[in-house]
């Protein structure tokens, strides 16, 4: 599933490096979100020589980060009818080695209680404190996928809420530091930023996870000071309410797990630096 508006200086790389894989896709679905450039040109020349290529056009009706996962999701419903025990989420901008998809599905596949993986993209360095799978590159278990819905939420925070639906299943999802793919544009913008920020709230974050988070991504050389403040502006908005139906909270359950996880992990790593501390007197 590839979402793309206005991507014709990266979008053929990535569609040749999904057509590349060594474990073939059966199908290669692009959501075209009303692009006025050359991508509706680029696609109408896959589908003539590719039949797996498969394009779904919107019309044009500006930007706006809210639609990504309702096109998504239109992605995933018209490929209902295919055979796949697993289906991959991709933006317009990457490129992925050949061996990308087979070995991410022999690693859940050895792991069967992984249902969501990626590698990891360019933008994150390894040394960086990502540890949960990318938003682009994610493999998804179909299984797992049917059985909290066939669809993401529209609402800020969608691909971090199947992480933790998946935890509080049970279930595992993993990022793999050793698989790495090319994510050629500059991570987000400042619109996005205000969402991620929404995202903590609307998703249950514990106050101080949250912080930690802004604090984090304020320090960052490769985001701008500004790129963090959007965050907070994001996280305060959702927190003193907002008539944007996309920043909406998710449900208590889910949100107090989440609660919850956030704070025995923020304990975890206390109580180790704590240990440190005492065991070097």
């Amino acid at each position: 599933m590839v979402v793309t508006r206005n991507g014709s200086s990266h979008l053929t790389r990535t569609i040749d490096s999904l057509l590349k894989q060594t474990t073939a896709a059966i199908r290669i679905t692009v959501v075209d979100d009303g692009s006025s450039d050359d991508t509706p040109k680029i696609l109408r020349e896959y589908q003539t020589r590719e039949q797996r290529v498969a394009v779904l056009t919107k019309p044009d009706r500006g930007y706006d980060i809210r639609r990504v996962p309702a096109n998504i999701n239109l992605a995933c419903a018209a490929n209902t009818h295919l055979d796949a025990d697993f289906f991959m989420i991709s933006g317009d901008d990457c490129k992925y080695p050949s061996n990308y998809a087979a070995s991410l599905l022999a690693r859940m596949a050895a792991n069967s209680r992984i249902v969501v993986a990626s590698g990891r993209p360019s933008t994150h360095s390894a040394s960086s404190r990502e540890h949960s799978p990318s938003g682009s590159g994610r493999i998804v278990s179909c299984v797992f996928w049917r059985d909290v819905g066939s669809a993401y939420p529209v609402r800020a925070g969608w691909e971090t809420w199947l992480l933790y639906v998946a935890a509080e299943k049970g279930f595992q999802v993993q990022l793999f530091d050793d698989l790495t793919f090319e994510h050629e544009r500059p991570r987000g913008t400042g619109h996005q930023f205000v969402y991620w920020g929404a995202a903590m709230e609307v998703l249950g974050y514990h106050p101080l996870y949250a912080m930690g988070r802004i604090a984090v991504n304020a320090m960052r050389p490769s985001l701008a000071p500004k790129r963090a403040l959007n965050m907070f502006r994001g996280y305060l908005q959702a927190k003193l309410g907002s008539s944007d139906k996309f920043i909406e909270e998710y449900d208590m359950p889910l949100r107090s797990f989440i609660k919850l996880k956030q704070s025995q992990r923020m304990s975890h790593v206390v109580g180790s630096r704590v240990g440190m501390v005492s065991g070097s007197f």
